[in-house]
């Protein structure tokens, strides 16, 4: 996930619609798998895929259901999302700090002893977790070979699970540390800080009135690509990205939701404040997109079938797909004039904050590190799709 710098690709047309094969940069892909947070980062990120949107389709499969995809055309900036949720949807909210998170910051990262990640604490907050007899403390860091599993059982608590580097004498830098982590800051304070940010406020958040206020806290979701009235885990996921980017703080905040249904990663550096925005979710390929894939495949370095497909229903087959975002320049602080000297823009509600980067099949695993570049989000939702989301709606 985090090798796609210096990528080359080896474009191959189906009948249906235009593909390409994106090798990764094996310098920068070797450089990240020896640094311990990219490492880690890597880790995380596969380790939730799985979890969240590969085991999410196997619960529904075990039960005989058919799995309630979402339609790429969902992943629009200002699409409507669906509000229903489904408890055999596994969902997670993973901090990643690339270091540890200050004592300045502990009123906002509600972290203390007593959320420890140790088995005394597990048994003190949830008893009856699934497999909790096979925790073992060395699980914890990030290179165990039983991180995955801890994540998996970690993950249906309520709040955050919270990883960063360790202290001096470890075995390995980076781990869990806390689970059970609340982010706690005010919704009015993180918008009205954006707006600062980006210059639609002057000072305060209510000076140009409540349907203002209204408008921006729906531009507020949409920044990061979450629906307008996002609560919960994915409010939680916001205002910690937002802080930890204007404290220029290199990390990763992963979410997903049963309601969702797609994982999102919001990821900050220590050299600018702007957030990276990607998400994933599981794609259905019907019969003739599969073949041409495939068929496409038979001229490119992997085996599509096995890196790239699940088996699905009636020749079908189910695919990951990511899709990465950039913010608009309404999106961004303006240029070019002197802090304290811009003047407040002009806030267009119809004007989007981000929009569309780019966008790819991802391998299943991670032994295979290419990626197919397509173009979904933006084609012509097909009539598989639209039966798929009009028995949501109807549900």
């Amino acid at each position: 996930m985090g090798d796609e710098i210096g990528l080359k690709s080896v474009p191959m047309t189906s009948s249906k619609e235009s593909c390409a094969l994106i090798l990764p940069n094996k310098e920068i892909m070797l450089r990240n798998r020896q640094d311990p947070y990219h490492f880690t980062r890597e880790r995380v990120a596969r380790a939730l895929i799985q979890h969240t949107l590969i085991g999410s389709y196997h619960n529904f499969a075990a039960r005989g259901l058919p799995y309630p995809f979402v339609a790429p055309s969902t992943l629009r900036p200002g699409a409507a999302a669906n509000s229903k949720e489904f408890e055999l949807q596994n969902s997670a909210l993973v901090i990643l700090v690339n270091g540890t998170v200050e004592d300045k910051l502990r009123k906002s990262f509600r972290f203390r002893e007593s959320n420890r990640l140790c088995k005394e604490n597990l048994q003190e907050v949830a008893p009856d977790l699934p497999e909790l007899g096979r925790y073992k403390w060395s699980m914890r860091h990030s290179n165990h070979e039983g991180f995955d599993a801890l994540l998996k059982m970690l993950s249906p608590l309520d709040y955050a699970l919270l990883v960063q580097r360790g202290g001096e004498g470890e075995s390995w830098p980076f781990g869990v540390s806390h689970f059970h982590v609340k982010v706690e800051r005010s919704l009015d304070n993180a918008i009205r800080g954006l707006g600062l940010f980006l210059r639609y406020l002057e000072r305060s958040l209510y000076e140009y009135g409540d349907e203002y206020v209204d408008i921006l806290e729906k531009k507020f979701f949409e920044y990061f690509n979450f629906c307008h009235n996002a609560s919960g885990r994915h409010c939680a996921a916001a205002l910690a990205a937002q802080l930890l980017a204007w404290k220029r703080i290199p990390a990763t905040v992963f979410i997903s939701s049963q309601q969702t249904r797609r994982l999102t990663f919001l990821t900050t550096s220590d050299n600018s404040e702007e957030i990276q925005v990607e998400q994933y979710l599981l794609l259905n390929l019907d019969s003739e997109r599969s073949d041409a894939l495939l068929a496409a495949g038979k001229k490119w370095p992997v085996d599509v079938k096995s890196d790239f497909l699940l088996p699905g229903l009636e020749g079908s087959h189910v695919a990951v797909l990511r899709v990465r975002f950039e913010h608009t320049e309404a999106g961004r602080p303006e240029q070019g004039e002197k802090q304290g000297e811009q003047k407040v823009r002009i806030l267009n509600p119809r004007e989007k904050w981000i929009r569309l980067k780019d966008e790819a099949l991802v391998s299943l695993h991670g032994q295979q590190a290419a990626a197919i570049g397509c173009a979904l989000v933006y084609r012509r939702t097909s009539e598989t799709d639209e039966k798929i989301q009009n028995i949501l709606k109807n549900k």
